[in-house]
């Protein structure tokens, strides 16, 4: 099967893409020129969640840019009293960045992460809550096969205890 691409994470330093294989999620991560493959397999997956979180950096930059962009109107409506010219200005520059601050307030960002024994696979989803959704569940009915596969083999390969025994010596 070829990888398929579920999501991706971005910060300043380093982007990541995280893909769906036969057996496995893998993790590309790329920091500066530096790239770096990981794998959380099926069968070793602990948990996966889906959580929506709201960044507090995000948050500060969108008031803090609403609030900048405004200030030259504010300043022109305070030298001319009667002028509502500055009010417009502060209007016209400042309410995108106020927008954005609702939005990402009310919306957030979902996040659906995958927990292995070594390593962890983490997407973010900011406006497309619908395909979080729809990883998550495509990754935990993955995740339930592979694991069920996986008892189903060790439970068929085990050694068998005689009736009325408890196994132990």
């Amino acid at each position: 099967m070829a990888r398929k691409l579920l999501g991706t994470t971005a910060s300043l330093v380093s982007r990541t893409r995280v893909y769906l294989t036969d057996g496995a999620v893998e993790i590309d991560e790329i920091e500066g020129y530096l790239g770096t493959r990981r794998r959380v397999l099926f069968d070793e997956v602990l948990l996966v969640t889906l959580d929506r979180r709201r960044r507090v950096s995000s948050l500060v930059l969108w008031l803090a840019l609403a609030l900048l962009s405004s200030a030259p109107g504010v300043t022109l409506a305070l030298v001319r009293t009667g002028s509502p010219a500055g009010l417009v200005t502060a209007l016209v520059l400042g309410v995108p960045f106020t927008i954005g601050f609702v939005l990402h307030l009310a919306l957030g960002v979902d996040y659906v992460t995958v927990f292995g024994k070594r390593s962890l696979a983490q997407m973010a989803f900011s406006l497309r809550k619908a395909r979080a959704r729809e990883v998550f569940l495509l990754l935990c009915e993955r995740v339930q096969e592979a694991q069920a596969r996986e008892r189903r083999r060790a439970a068929g390969s085990a050694p068998s205890v005689p009736e009325g025994s408890t196994g132990t010596a």
